[in-house]
């Protein structure tokens, strides 16, 4: 999980007791392999979402919904990024 090197009483937070596999390739070691593809997967619908709300131009909420999965395709980059090991939890940038 993105969010366990942030909770705890101490400095490094929770440390987990079992870690996902890891796959090596071109020389990079790429973390959480399983939830990169379901993220990648997630961006890619999400895009043909708001594709598809943005081409209903009498929907009743259409901008909200919008806005929704415009906040959710952010959320996921950002999860992709902190959990695929991009950014390194010990960097002062991963809070």
């Amino acid at each position: 999980m993105a969010a366990c090197p942030l909770l705890g009483d101490n400095q490094i937070g929770y440390e987990p007791t079992c870690y996902a596999r890891n796959i090596e390739v071109g020389g990079s070691l790429i973390f959480q392999a399983a939830s990169l593809i379901i993220n990648i997967i997630a961006l890619f619908m999400t895009v043909i979402m708001i594709f598809h709300v943005r081409s209903k131009y009498t929907a009743v909420g259409r901008k909200e919904m919008v806005m929704f999965f415009y906040l959710y395709f952010l959320l996921t980059v950002l999860d992709f990024i902190t959990i695929s090991g991009i950014i390194p939890i010990s960097s002062v940038v991963y809070p």
